[in-house]
């Protein structure tokens, strides 16, 4: 009679394929993880930046002033009362003549240091942030300054409020609106312009990452650095 035998891995066979297969994900897991972070951001980034030129346009398009010069900050003509009504289902979460607490908003009265610099040792000034403030149905928040004669400030939460890291330069990015056009704060023309002192995690400033919203759109890697660079 012919023996029949069975075939199989050992032991010590299977443990080598599983170690092999633990150093294969240990290496290429968390590269996957940050790609995917670092697309989403991205993706975010661009779309927040589409939908404020867009009110702006309609705006335009509307014969309504853009001028923020044209709006006195008084409580019922703050420049966000008008852009407001150019958004698709925002809600408003107040300003400093209004004081709203609405869940998923920033409240810079009762939390003022909750958003960080790219360096993470200051707090950005929450006067920064209260002459209107707008979240939309994702979960953007939208930031205004405007006590710039002529000038406007637009800083936009990516994520919302209450994803983390809430760090300039990161998830919270600052445009400039100037002479009629909307651009990425760090732009040629914008107040704040110099990465190595408003755009770098390794040095300490209480702007340090005001200006990294034009680096943000020029570089598509930037947000793969910023996850592997700053502490959060």
């Amino acid at each position: 009679m012919m023996k029949k035998y069975k075939t199989g891995f050992t032991l010590a066979e299977v443990l080598i394929t599983l170690g092999i297969i633990g150093v294969v994900a240990a290496i290429t897991i968390p590269g996957l993880i940050t790609t995917y972070k670092a697309h989403q951001l991205h993706s975010q980034f661009l779309k927040s930046y589409s939908t404020l030129q867009q009110a702006f346009k309609q705006m335009e398009a509307d014969d309504v002033s853009t001028n923020p010069a044209d709006y006195k900050s008084t409580k019922d003509t703050l420049f966000y009362k008008t852009f407001i009504k150019y958004l698709s289902a925002p809600i408003d979460c107040g300003n400093y003549y209004e004081h709203k607490i609405v869940a998923g908003c920033y409240d810079y009265m009762k939390n003022p240091s909750d958003y960080r610099t790219l360096d993470g040792r200051f707090s950005p000034p929450a006067n920064w942030f209260d002459a209107g403030e707008i979240m939309l149905q994702d979960g953007t928040i939208i930031l205004f300054e405007n006590n710039v004669t002529s000038e406007l400030y637009i800083h936009v939460d990516l994520n919302g409020y209450n994803k983390k890291p809430n760090i300039w330069g990161y998830d919270l990015f600052t445009f400039h609106f100037k002479d009629g056009e909307l651009k990425p704060m760090g732009a040629l023309g914008t107040n704040f312009i110099g990465y190595n002192k408003y755009c770098n995690p390794k040095i300490s400033h209480p702007q340090n990452g005001i200006a990294c919203a034009n680096k943000a759109k020029d570089n598509t890697d930037y947000f793969k650095y910023v996850i592997k660079n700053v502490k959060q």
